[in-house]
């Protein structure tokens, strides 16, 4: 029971794990800066929003286990606040998308 619990915590903060990119300088951006300093082509913005709506998809398959979560145990207000913390990571993945589609 605990393995599964810790499982689905580990998945739920690695699908709130935000795309990012290391510049030349080492700082870190978010995804729009990074394909904004990316010239590249469209093949490349097309792999890119792939990824976010391969990432997107599974953000939103994981809200799922919020309620497997709430009934193992954890409390209530832990789980409504990982949940609305994946809302808005869900909303900032959609905006990343609609980026990238206007893109190409």
């Amino acid at each position: 029971m605990k393995k599964s619990l810790i499982a689905i915590s580990l998945a739920a903060a690695f699908a709130l794990s935000a795309p990012l990119a290391v510049t030349e300088n080492g700082a870190v951006t978010g995804y729009k800066s990074a394909v904004a300093a990316d010239a590249g082509n469209s093949a490349d913005y097309m792999k890119r929003l792939n990824l976010i709506i391969k990432k997107l998809r599974d953000a939103m398959g994981s809200m799922k286990d919020f309620d497997e979560l709430e009934k193992a145990g954890l409390n209530k207000r832990d789980v409504d606040r990982m949940r609305h913390a994946m809302e808005e990571k869900i909303n900032q993945m959609m905006e990343d998308a609609i980026y990238a589609i206007r893109n190409l």
